[in-house]
């Protein structure tokens, strides 16, 4: 079992290009990005070089990925209704604000 600790994760976001917040989408999508530039069957970079790298990028989406399905979602109804009623960027604060990584 791995242990995700804050510096674990801001590690993983930055080896995939992330600055301050991503969206799982957005993960996905430069995740995405990487691995066509670093697939070993792909890639113009030396071969070891490009399977270390696949396997770094494996591991920090995986930690990314797991991370943010980990985290608790409201389905109260004055919670929807707010979260809903706001732009994007006041939701993510209200709902990961405090958070030493996506905060």
């Amino acid at each position: 079992m791995t242990i995700v600790t804050a510096g674990r994760l801001r590690e993983a976001a930055e080896l995939l290009g992330i600055r301050d917040r991503a969206s799982q989408s957005e993960i996905r999508a430069r995740y995405s990005e990487l691995v066509k530039e670093w697939h070993p069957d792909v890639s113009q970079k030396d071969p070891m070089e490009s399977h270390e790298m696949m396997i770094r990028l494996r591991e920090a989406y995986t930690l990314l990925i797991g991370y943010c399905m980990n985290q608790p979602v409201s389905f109260r109804l004055d919670d929807l209704e707010k979260g809903l009623g706001q732009n994007p960027a006041g939701y993510w604060m209200d709902r990961f604000g405090d958070d030493p990584i996506w905060g």
